[in-house]
C-alpha cells in the first residue's frame, strides 16, 4: 500500500499545494521537504533493522514477539517511519524510472 501511495505522491502534493494556496515552486522548500523525507526514511530503515523485521517478512520466525513494556508512541513512530520510508523511496524510484523511460523513447 505504501509503495502504491508513493507512486501517486505527486497527486497528494499538488492537492496540498491547492489546499494551502501555494502557487509558486521554491527550491528551498523542496530541498527542506526532501531532507525531512530522507531523515524519516533513515529512521524507518534503522527501525526496520532494529526490530529485525526481515525475519518476519521472510517467514523465518513463526511467531511475533511484542515488547509490551515499550512505549506505544515509540512503537507507532517506528512503524510510521517505516511506512514513510517506503513512500519516499517508491516516489523517487518512480520518478527515476519515468525519466529513464522518457530518455529511451527519444
Amino acid at each position: 500500500m505504501n509503495l502504491h501511495l508513493g507512486l501517486h505522491w505527486g497527486l497528494l502534493v499538488s492537492l496540498g499545494r491547492r489546499v494551502f494556496g501555494i502557487r509558486s515552486k521554491s527550491r528551498a522548500r523542496s530541498a527542506g521537504l526532501f531532507l525531512i523525507g530522507a531523515a524519516i526514511t533513515l529512521y524507518g530503515i534503522s527501525a526496520f533493522v532494529r526490530r529485525n523485521l526481515l525475519l518476519y517478512l521472510l517467514i523465518r520466525t513463526q511467531f511475533v514477539f511484542l515488547d509490551f513494556g515499550e512505549s506505544k508512541i515509540v512503537f507507532y513512530l517506528d512503524y510510521l517511519a517505516m511506512a514513510g520510508g517506503c513512500i519516499f523511496l517508491s516516489h523517487f524510484i518512480g520518478k527515476l524510472l519515468q525519466k529513464s523511460g522518457k530518455k529511451t523513447q527519444q
